[in-house]
């Protein structure tokens, strides 16, 4: 009889998935077609893989079309990997996060000397916005170093360290910048000894000028009607904020260690709410914080830049795991993914009535 039921509970599974993926891959088909730059999907549920494809072309004058192979830039969804490099120099007693970063990066301006680490992790620190104090006529990407250069020479917070949160790309390069003076690496070579070879992401990199990435895709922008070549802006090359180039099946790989980790130390575990945003709404270390409709904590993070715009989203209760990157910035990965939410019956608290996940988001760090 038991035998009977689990056999019976089998099938209902894989008729459930059958289901949809069928609805998944239609959405997909119809909303990037295959001769246009397109995006890549990965639905995991109850540890089953529900989807895991790619759609359209990863670049216009090859051909090549997108699999679950092919390397997009992270964007913003990087930070979650520098936020993961500060942890690890914490577990090695090489640094503390409550630690002030002027100690690290002595060229800051004395305004900024209260300032810690963890403020950096959390977006609570106030430091100034460094795209807006890069020069009109700058023609060269600036690196992280530029922008440890340029908030030296800044002379005001947005508010006093702790008090309140806004989101800092300016934090996550100045966090790079402590990874290098504390490990004596670069950053690329920290990253890849500690996270990338140990997780057995084979191609996942930081973008370097000149440097080769396995399976690139390329990004592109709609002018016109038309698909322009949009792959790279003045601040493409910083690193900590944006960098990481990976795959769906390599990023699985890093989600899925979040997973099995049992982060026995409450400081090292990024994945606990530090900041508060709002109500139901939190910030940990590199990702944003709320539950589902039955009160589980679900983790979110999306990310924009020229040329590629991503989206991911997971809950260990349930190893549950949607992650949408695409190779064109336009705004059909909201939809998309606004679609793909209520397909699966994802209900989520705390954001905004009216605005798609990735609206919502757009918005905070536009804030």
């Amino acid at each position: 009889m038991i035998f009977i039921y689990l056999l019976f509970l089998m099938v209902t599974v894989q008729s459930q998935n059958q289901i949809s993926f069928g609805r998944l891959d239609s959405l997909m088909k119809k909303i990037y077609p295959a001769d246009i730059p397109g995006a890549a999907l990965l639905v995991v549920r109850d540890n089953q893989v529900i989807i895991n494809k790619g759609y359209g072309l990863a670049d216009i004058n090859s051909k090549e079309i997108i699999s679950s192979d092919t390397h997009f830039r992270m964007a913003s969804v990087s930070k979650q990997f520098t936020a993961m490099c500060i942890l690890i120099l914490q577990n090695q007693n090489k640094l503390n996060i409550n630690d002030a970063v002027i100690n690290y990066l002595p060229s800051l301006p004395k305004l900024a000397e209260d300032i810690t680490i963890k403020q950096l992790l959390t977006h609570t620190s106030g430091i100034a916005d460094y795209e807006l104090l890069i020069s009109k006529d700058q023609k060269e990407q600036i690196s992280d170093a530029d922008v440890l250069q340029l908030i030296s020479g800044s002379d005001s917070l947005y508010f006093k360290p702790d008090s309140k949160f806004k989101y800092s790309n300016t934090a996550f390069c100045l966090l790079t910048q402590i990874v290098e003076k504390v490990s004596g690496l670069s950053y690329p070579e920290f990253i890849r000894e500690n996270i990338f070879t140990p997780l057995d992401m084979k191609h996942t990199v930081i973008y370097e000028k000149d440097k080769n990435i396995f399976k690139r895709a390329y990004g592109y922008h709609l002018k016109d009607n038309k698909w322009v070549f949009a792959d790279q802006s003045i601040t493409s090359a910083t690193m900590g904020d944006g960098s990481v180039y990976t795959s769906l099946n390599e990023y699985q790989k890093w989600i899925q260690s979040l997973w099995d980790k049992q982060f026995d130390n409450d400081l090292l575990n990024p994945l606990k709410p530090r900041a508060i945003i709002k109500k139901g709404l939190s910030y940990g270390y590199g990702w944003f914080i709320a539950n589902e409709a039955d009160g589980s904590n679900v983790y979110f993070h999306s990310g924009e830049s020229t040329g590629f715009h991503n989206i991911v989203y997971h809950n260990p209760e349930k190893n549950f795991l949607v992650v949408l990157f695409s190779n064109c910035d336009d705004d059909r990965v909201s939809d998309v993914f606004n679609e793909i939410m209520n397909n699966l019956n994802i209900k989520l608290q705390g954001i905004s009535k009216g605005k798609t996940l990735f609206e919502f988001l757009s918005n905070i760090y536009g804030g």
